[in-house]
């Protein structure tokens, strides 16, 4: 199977999502405005990728509608955790969902292929994973999104979504630190018992590269306080799915940014 049909086949997972269905809903009528306004449809596809907070937003009546019918008919119990964890995961699913649109119309012009709502991938297994010690103990970023090519030596693109800053990404965080350690090339290390590197005595597979990227939705405008900064530290890079005139942030760049970032990644 060629990539245009797997993530074709991922779009119609994601049409199947029945508290998915608003928000493709409202993603095509807000893209559909923006062609009517003059856009080509390969400008509003990269565009639209800047207001999925919007997007997030504007469906979510339409989606307690469906956790209330729900509730209803007893299908489910506990309101207010549906509602967490459908908003955790239709981001998620928005950001896989604006970025295949982006493929498929032609402006990323890789054969890359995009993955969400897994458990647990095998190349994440293969080439995210960092024993330590002789233990069974394994470490594994936060991961939401997967981008990859169908070979065995272009970069894995992963993706942690949040859509606040209030979620914290320690698992992330305690991973970048552990491949940091575990890929230290310091001339030091063998000259020192003490260093981390070799207490630890950490494994890793870094024959293929993982880059680690942060996506928010920042629903509650927290991105321009200066105390999250550091944060971003931990990623190579940082994006937002907000245009540049609703932040104020030199550590966080645009979510449509992503177009020309993969672009060149898997040039």
């Amino acid at each position: 199977m060629g990539y245009i049909e797997e993530n074709q086949k991922v779009i119609r997972k994601l049409n199947s999502y029945e508290y998915f269905q608003p928000t493709i809903g409202i993603y095509n009528q807000r893209l559909s405005a923006m062609i009517r306004n003059g856009l080509t449809e390969e400008e509003a596809t990269r565009q639209i990728l800047d207001y999925l907070k919007d997007i997030l937003r504007d469906s979510q009546q339409m989606v307690e509608d469906i956790i209330q019918r729900k509730i209803a008919s007893e299908d489910i119990k506990d309101a207010s955790q549906a509602r967490k964890s459908v908003a955790g995961s239709n981001f998620q699913r928005l950001v896989a969902y604006g970025i295949i649109r982006n493929i498929l119309v032609g402006n990323i012009t890789k054969e890359i292929i995009v993955n969400v709502g897994y458990r647990n991938h095998p190349l994440l297994d293969k080439y995210a994973s960092i024993s330590v010690g002789s233990s069974e103990d394994t470490q594994k970023p936060d991961s939401d999104v997967l981008i990859y090519k169908d070979d065995t030596t272009s970069p894995i693109v992963n993706f942690s979504c949040k859509t606040s800053l209030r979620e914290r990404a320690g698992q992330t965080y305690k991973w970048k630190l552990l491949v940091d350690l575990a890929t230290c090339t310091c001339p030091y290390i063998l000259e020192s018992e003490n260093c981390p590197k070799n207490i630890y005595n950490l494994q890793y597979d870094n024959s293929r590269r993982v880059i680690m990227n942060f996506v928010t939705a920042d629903l509650y405008n927290e991105v321009n306080q200066p105390q999250i900064n550091g944060m971003f530290n931990f990623f190579d890079n940082a994006y937002i799915t907000k245009p540049n005139n609703e932040f104020n942030n030199n550590s966080i760049i645009c979510f449509s940014n992503i177009i020309n970032n993969l672009n060149e990644i898997y040039d």
